[in-house]
């Protein structure tokens, strides 16, 4: 007999997603994380009501990668995001679900990333935002 947590999808796997969120204020984070269930859009969703019970107003949101991976995978590979752009973790005032995972970061740079993640690549050290002048790409 086996059994399976609540909400675990069949299978043990999870989604691996970037949400490119746009705050009321204007500013523009990237949300690195895991849903735990089926569907990154219920996450989408769930962060979005949270925020909105703290702040009363809601942000604009779209789902830029969205990718199911087993779960000891899932878990690695948002660690491994997390902390390469650790020292542009984006900490908000008051906090709400999901706020320990937004980084102020280019987006094209979170996307490239995250592909490089997903295909078993590790970076060689933390991220450093790059001039507009520099177009290299990242370092893995």
């Amino acid at each position: 007999m086996s059994f399976l947590k609540v909400g675990t999808p069949p299978g043990n796997k999870r989604r691996l997603y970037l949400f490119d969120i746009t705050l009321k204020s204007g500013l523009k984070v990237v949300k690195i994380g895991v849903a735990s269930h089926n569907s990154s859009v219920d996450r989408m969703f769930q962060v979005n009501r949270d925020y909105f019970m703290k702040y009363r107003e809601s942000f604009r949101c779209t789902i830029k990668r969205d990718r199911e991976v087993p779960a000891d995978k899932c878990f690695q590979m948002e660690t491994i995001l997390h902390k390469f752009f650790k020292d542009y973790q984006y900490t908000p005032k008051v906090r709400f679900d999901g706020s320990t995972e937004l980084f102020c970061i280019p987006l094209s740079d979170a996307v490239q990333a995250y592909e490089a993640v997903i295909e078993g690549l590790v970076p060689e050290h933390t991220y450093i935002m790059p001039d507009q002048s520099e177009k290299d790409g990242l370092t893995f």
